[in-house]
């Protein structure tokens, strides 16, 4: 007891006697783990390791400890009470942590979380700004951390416009390196691409192998993305004990030093991402600090059971920020491997299947606001001003489309859900109204004339010609019409014929649906037509056939669906319907959850099976003239009743499937998919991605992703989709346009067929893997929308088509004209020339009164683009994806599969 009073240097130089006594009085007696001042006793395993990892090349080196919370916009709990958890439980105490300790530094996933903490507290601002300058906090360049394949490409462009490029004009030039995504067990295609361009060079994933890799997109470009294994593993390490803590860290340092850090001379590198829910057990966060005092003062190790003790250098931890790691690691490390391709979301159940309303809400939002900004940009050319150009509504109407992230369910999940859909619908809502009003001015400035009739306008948004169905809503005044004629601006009379008609009691026409082919409408313009009344034609609609046939189809209904469809110019049987019909529904028990621990999709199983040929009822003729033929069937299964609609159009090569999920019963753990069985033995499958397309088998990142993830990522399905899914046979391709995200290829059932089904999954009843969260049952009716289509393997159709389908043309019938009309009654504001480059984005730049234009290329093979324009440009300048300038070009040339973005000076 004399050492009672002495110093705590004295107390360890003691301890250290005693415990050397210990051994040679008693040589045979084992010491237990344990830091002794500067000395770590240990076994025989961790003296090894740490004695290996001594006379490595991290010897010098440091563990960078990158700290944050990982942060759903919710499922701890509701939103609201998810933000101030943030606020109180992490980013105030942080905030303070940051003053009182000058070694401390941060991270933050997202910038959502910065933008809602200094609406909660504006005057820490300035703090902000200050430890984001001196690097002490990093902040990721994403506004959430979104399920990739679930947006756009444009909203997902969008979220690094309200991530890195907000930081950047908020924070004094804030230039993040980083993106952060650690819980979503899927990437898709062009994610690297879409990241570099934004100015990000580094990703942080978890769910995912450990270790440090390049992650490249088929264009070339590519990212760092440092993976944990998951983002659990170092605070897992903290809450072991210290024996099992310091073995684990000189475990994870042997990948550190074997396969990275090679360079010589260099400062040494290896991560410990202290990553953690503000749910979980805050003792390993506590710990932190502890621990990495003791491990940071061990000079010396010493065997537990030899006594031998030797001198060591370990690295040493410092805080650091994820930006820190990837910018020292590439001093140290001299080459990373390099891999590529998408990986399939495990988690997709949980937004299209189990949020269908939603969803459609959101797939309809990416549509409209990328026309209301090309809309409302041809408004400002022909205005020759920015001046009503809606700059605040599409802002705001952006902000909400992309602000669900993957935390749907969850605890308090009713509400987060019921937010997220709320947001998409606002998207929507404000995007057509934006539309409604450009379409409106640019109709009323088209000088029209009154003697051709009444005039309709359609736009077409997208940047190529296309000829296809028009719907336009009419209605006139008592006497005015009994019937229909359209004809073209030019004169050219016009198929059509009406639906939902609402007639006066005199037999007129009081208001009515106008169905007719556009022909030919031009790229990213407007054409006219003409309306005149006409005496009540003759009903020439026959009864129901079994057999319809066109140009372009000969298609064969039978009682539950279509027994073939044979195309006939190419001579091709499209279906095979030896199992399932061509267009039924089918029901499944579908046991699961949207997200969760587990390592492949999980798939429907066959008890309580049903499909709608099961009850096999006849076709009904439903409309029939000279623009389509259209047949409905309405069917019981288990659970619900289907209502189908099939709709054939006479001069396009195009047959719609709309399906209707009536009665459900909103039980628990139902699944619903549309069969399109497909006579294709040995076909390529391929389907829509952001800026791009995924054929199946060859784009998807190579072997399994590792982790608990063993499945290989070519076999993981369904896969989330964009506006399309295609097969492709020897001699013809099926095209299949989807208004849901989420869609298979392969026979789920017992007894599976080895050809292609293309299978659009309708809604699945699953529930949050919380254990408070809530059950995905999504009562009500279900409404659907497919278009169908068949052409040559390797078509530029397969994209054309894909994308046309879901977006219809744009009409304003009979506008008032202005008195200074002077717009041609058909014009193209913006052309290209090239069949391989699709236009995406068309706005107003977010810095001055210049024209943002956003393409990508859909071909392996560089190519030229030549733009024509309503207004002849002064100069053209190559941006990156966050409109940041790069250098004036005089011809526009895309690398393949390239994305790029150009400001047009007037």
């Amino acid at each position: 007891m004399c050492y009672l009073g002495a110093s705590s240097q004295t107390k360890s130089h003691m301890k250290k006697i005693f415990i050397l006594m210990i051994l040679c009085v008693f040589p045979n007696f084992i010491l237990k783990a344990q830091f002794a001042g500067n000395t770590y006793i240990c076994d025989q395993e961790s003296f090894h390791l740490l004695k290996d990892l001594s006379n490595s090349s991290l010897k010098d080196g440091d563990i960078y400890v990158f700290t944050t919370t990982h942060q759903d916009l919710a499922w701890l709990n509701h939103i609201d009470a998810c933000i101030a958890d943030r606020d109180t439980l992490w980013l105030t105490p942080f905030l303070k942590r940051l003053g009182e300790d000058p070694t401390f530094k941060m991270d933050i996933e997202q910038t959502s979380i910065l933008k809602e903490y200094i609406h909660r507290h504006p005057d820490t601002y300035p703090l902000f700004v200050k430890y984001m300058k001196e690097g002490r906090i990093c902040v990721g360049g994403t506004f959430i951390q979104p399920y990739e394949e679930m947006y756009s490409g444009e909203s997902l462009a969008r979220q690094f416009y309200l991530g890195t490029r907000w930081l950047k004009k908020n924070f004094n030039g804030y230039q993040t390196s980083s993106y952060f995504n650690v819980d979503v067990p899927g990437r898709t295609l062009q994610m690297p691409q879409i990241m570099s361009k934004a100015g990000i060079e580094n990703l942080v994933i978890s769910r995912h192998e450990r270790g440090l890799f390049y992650w490249e997109s088929p264009d070339g470009s590519k990212v760092r993305t440092y993976t944990p294994g998951h983002y659990i593993y170092f605070y897992n390490v903290l809450g072991k004990d210290d024996t099992t803590a310091v073995k684990e860290m000189a475990k994870e340092a042997i990948l550190w030093y074997t396969k990275y850090n090679d360079v010589k001379k260099s400062k040494t590198v290896m991560p410990a991402m202290l990553n953690y829910e503000l749910s979980w057990d805050m003792k390993p966060v506590r710990n932190c600090p502890v621990f990495i005092e003791k491990w940071n003062n061990v000079r010396y190790i010493m065997n537990g059971k030899t006594g031998e003790r030797v001198k060591v250098s370990l690295p040493q931890f410092k805080f650091a920020t994820a930006d820190d790691f990837f910018e020292k690691l590439d001093h140290s490390t001299s080459a990373l491997p390099i891999t590529h391709g998408e990986r399939p979301n495990v988690w997709l159940y949980i937004h299209g299947p189990s949020h269908e309303k939603a969803l459609t809400a959101s797939r309809e939002g990416d549509v409209w606001l990328s026309a209301a900004e090309k809309i409302s940009s041809f408004s400002a050319m022909v205005r020759q001003s920015f001046e009503m150009y809606p700059t605040d509504d599409l802002n705001e109407a952006w902000e909400a489309k992309i602000y669900p992230d993957h935390g749907w369910g969850g605890n308090g999940g009713i509400m987060t859900d019921n937010a997220f859909r709320r947001k998409y619908e606002f998207a929507l809502s404000k995007a057509r109204q934006i539309v409604d009003r450009q379409a409106g001015f640019l109709a009323s400035s088209i000088k029209t004339s009154g003697q051709k009739g009444r005039s309709i306008i359609l736009f077409n948004n997208l940047s190529f010609s296309r000829t296809v169905p028009a719907v336009v809503e009419v209605a006139f005044e008592q006497g005015y019409a009994y019937d229909l004629q359209i004809k073209d601006y030019q004169g050219k009379a016009v198929n059509s014929q009406l639906s939902e008609i609402v007639y006066y009691q005199d037999g007129s026409i009081e208001k009515a649906n106008l169905h007719f082919t556009a022909d030919n409408m031009p790229a990213m313009g407007l054409k006219t037509y003409y309306l005149n009344p006409t005496q009540k034609q003759e009903d020439k609609s026959g009864p129901a056939v079994d057999l319809i046939e066109n140009s372009h189809y000969r298609i064969e209904l039978v009682n539950g669906g279509i027994k073939q469809i044979y195309d006939k110019s190419m001579g091709c049987p499209l279906l095979n319907t030896e199992k399932f019909l061509g267009g039924e529904v089918i029901s499944m028990r579908s046991v699961g959850n949207g997200a969760g621990e587990f390592d492949a999709v999980q798939q429907p199983d066959m008890e309580g099976f049903d499909k709608t040929s099961n009850h096999a009822v006849p076709w009904k003729v439903e409309e029939d003239g000279p623009v389509y033929t259209s047949y409905k069937m309405r069917t019981p299964i288990r659970n619900a009743v289907i209502e189908q609609t099939l709709r054939v159009y006479h001069q396009v090569k195009k047959i719609d499937m709309d399906v209707d999920l009536l009665n459900w019963d909103a039980v628990l753990y139902r699944e619903y998919r549309l069969m399109w069985p497909l006579a294709f033995q040995r076909s390529s499958v391929s389907y829509e991605v952001p800026f791009g397309a995924l054929t199946v088998g060859k784009d998807e990142m190579p072997g399994a992703a590792g982790e608990r993830y063993y499945v290989e990522n070519s076999k993981q399905r369904p896969r989330g989709i964009g506006n399309w899914l295609s097969a492709a046979g020897e001699k013809c391709a099926v095209t299949l346009s989807s208004s849901v995200a989420v869609a298979d290829y392969i026979d789920p059932t017992d007894q599976p067929v080895d050809y292609t089904i293309l299978q659009p999954i309708l809604l699945a009843s699953r529930k949050s893997c919380h254990p408070l969260g809530n059950d995905f049952i999504q009562p009500g009716d279900h409404s659907y929308h497919f278009s169908l289509t068949s052409h040559e393997v390797n078509s530029p159709l397969r994209e054309e088509f894909g994308t046309s389908s879901n977006e219809p043309l744009v009409a304003v019938y009979n506008p008032i004209q202005y008195g200074k009309a002077f717009l041609p009654e058909e014009v193209s504001f913006v052309s290209v020339d090239n069949p391989n480059v699709k236009v995406t984005a068309i706005k107003k730049c977010e810095d001055d009164n210049s024209l943002i234009v956003r393409m990508y290329n859909c071909s392996n093979k560089e190519e030229t683009v030549h733009l024509r324009m309503f207004v002849e440009p002064k100069e053209i300048i190559h941006t990156n994806l966050i409109e940041e300038e790069l250098s004036s070009v005089q011809e526009i040339i895309l690398g393949k599969y390239a994305i790029e973005t150009y400001k047009i000076k007037f």
